[in-house]
C-alpha cells in the first residue's frame, strides 16, 4: 500500500521504515495545518511550465494532476528559464499560451522576457495569445529592477492592465531601494513579489506599504515574514516545480493560525486577491 500525505507520495517514508500508524498521524497533523474555507477557490499565483536551464521541469498535464491531488482550482503559469537561442522566450511563451488555451479553466498564462532586450513586440504577441500578466526574473536575466529598460517594460505591461510578478529573493540583492525607485517611476504598477520578498522582506514591505498595487506571494516565503503582512497584501503560491502544493498550503495554514486570519482573510489570500488583478478564471 502506498500512503499519501496531502496528495503527495509518501513511499520514501514507508521505505525508511516509518510506522503506518505514525504516517497516519502525520497526515492528520498536515490536514489540520491547512485552513481552507469551504468552497473557496484556491489560485496558485506562481508556477513555471517547461524545462528550466537547471533541469527542473513541469508539463501542463503534471501540473493539472498535482492541482487535482491538492484541491487547487487554477494556477498562473509562465515559462521556466528557457529563453531560447535568441533570448526572447518566444517559444516558451507560446507553449504556456497553448497550455492555457487548452485548459482555460485551470491555467492562466503570464509571459516572460528579458527587459534589457527589445520587448514591445514580445508583449504584443503574448497579449494576442492570451497572456494576462508578465513575469520578470532579475537574477536569471541579470538586470536591475530600477534600470531604465525594466521601468519601461513595467510601464508597458501596466498600460496593458497587466500585473508583473518579480522574482524577489534567493540570490537577489537588497530589494527595497530598487523597487522603491521602480514604483516611484510607475506608481500605478501592480507588482507581485515572489517568495514573500525573502531576504529583504521587512525593508521591502515597509517601502511598499503605501502602494496598494503590491502583493507578496507565499511561495517558499518565511513564516515570520508572512504573519507581519496584512492579508490583503498576500497571494497564495507554490513555485512549482521548485515547491509543492502540499507544503505551500501547510505554510499558509500555519501562518493563518499564528496571525489569526479569519475566513474572509483566507478567502482573499487563497484566491481573491490575485483574481482581482487577473480577472476570473475562464470556463
Amino acid at each position: 500500500m502506498t500512503v499519501r500525505l496531502l496528495g503527495q507520495d509518501a513511499s520514501g517514508l514507508e521505505a525508511a521504515g516509518v510506522d503506518a500508524g505514525l504516517l497516519s498521524e502525520i497526515e492528520g497533523w498536515a490536514q489540520r495545518a491547512v485552513v481552507r474555507p469551504p468552497g473557496a477557490p484556491v489560485i496558485d499565483a506562481h508556477v513555471h511550465l517547461g524545462t528550466d536551464r537547471d533541469g527542473h521541469a513541469l508539463s501542463p498535464a503534471d501540473l493539472i494532476a498535482d492541482m487535482d491531488a491538492n484541491g487547487i482550482t487554477a494556477a498562473i503559469a509562465f515559462p521556466a528559464d528557457e529563453p531560447g537561442p535568441d533570448g526572447d522566450f518566444v517559444v516558451a511563451n507560446d507553449a504556456v499560451a497553448r497550455a492555457a488555451a487548452e485548459h482555460p479553466e485551470r491555467i492562466v498564462a503570464f509571459c516572460r522576457l528579458d527587459p534589457s532586450r527589445p520587448f514591445t513586440d514580445a508583449l504584443d504577441a503574448a497579449g494576442a495569445a492570451g497572456a494576462r500578466g508578465l513575469k520578470l526574473h532579475p537574477v536569471a536575466q541579470r538586470f536591475r529592477p530600477e534600470s531604465d529598460g525594466c521601468i519601461a517594460c513595467v510601464r508597458e505591461a501596466t498600460d496593458r492592465g497587466w500585473p508583473v510578478l518579480f522574482h524577489a529573493g534567493f540570490g537577489a540583492r537588497a530589494l527595497a531601494p530598487a523597487f522603491s525607485a521602480l514604483l516611484d517611476a510607475v506608481p500605478d504598477a501592480r507588482i507581485i513579489f515572489a517568495h514573500g520578498g525573502r531576504g529583504d522582506h521587512r525593508a521591502l514591505a515597509a517601502v511598499t506599504a503605501g502602494h496598494a498595487g503590491t502583493l507578496f506571494d507565499t511561495s517558499s516565503a518565511a513564516l515570520p515574514d508572512l504573519v507581519t503582512l496584512p492579508p490583503e497584501r498576500i497571494a497564495f503560491a507554490s513555485d512549482r516545480p521548485y515547491g509543492d502544493h502540499a507544503q505551500a498550503l501547510q505554510l499558509v495554514g500555519s501562518a493563518a493560525r499564528v496571525a489569526g486570519w479569519d475566513e474572509a482573510s483566507m478567502r482573499a489570500i487563497l484566491g481573491g486577491n490575485i483574481l482581482r488583478w487577473v480577472g476570473p478564471v475562464r470556463s
